[in-house]
């Protein structure tokens, strides 16, 4: 089989809702693979049901080589693979672990979002906008930063990735 030193925990990105359809697809092509799941209470018109949905919504993540990785993303469902800073994304052996281990007790589960808050004043420190200082807003699900220009009673509001951003001391 694959020399396992040469598998990598990636990070997939699927359509909506389809999660646990790939995650199904890919253990029967035999790829490692976790898609961390909650439960959570819904309902319904006539009654209320506990669910189990993923914890992050279209992402999943498969121990993979190279070739396994294409493998991954021929498969119904999955979009792409995701990267950062022209990288792609990579989960630690111990982060793995951390998402097997909460597993135990699913329903305690849920997520945080680490993006700076709301009305923050960050500096941004990546990319070619570096040293741009302005207050987080955000717009139709998009993070931007509004640099106010005073004299004239207007702002420019530039879209940055979250991960380019650093919080100003408080």
């Amino acid at each position: 089989m694959n020399d396992s030193s040469s598998r990598l925990w990636r990070v997939f990105y699927t359509r909506a809702r389809a999660e646990k359809k790939c995650e199904a697809r890919l253990e029967d092509r035999r790829i490692d693979v976790l898609v961390p799941k909650t439960q959570e209470i819904r309902q319904w018109s006539d009654r209320k049901k506990r669910v189990t949905v993923p914890l992050f919504r279209n992402y999943l993540f498969a121990r993979v080589d190279e070739k396994d990785r294409l493998r991954v993303l021929r498969t119904p469902g999955v979009v792409r693979c995701v990267h950062f800073n022209g990288e792609p994304a990579r989960l630690r052996a111990d982060t793995v672990e951390q998402l097997q281990t909460a597993q135990n007790a699913p329903n305690r589960l849920s997520v945080a979002d680490l993006r700076p808050p709301i009305g923050d004043t960050v500096t941004v420190t990546e990319g070619p906008l570096a040293g741009l200082t302005g207050e987080v807003r955000e717009h139709r699900g998009q993070m931007h930063i509004l640099v106010r220009v005073q004299a004239i009673r207007q702002a420019m509001k530039v879209e940055v990735p979250a991960d380019w951003v650093e919080a100003e001391p408080a």
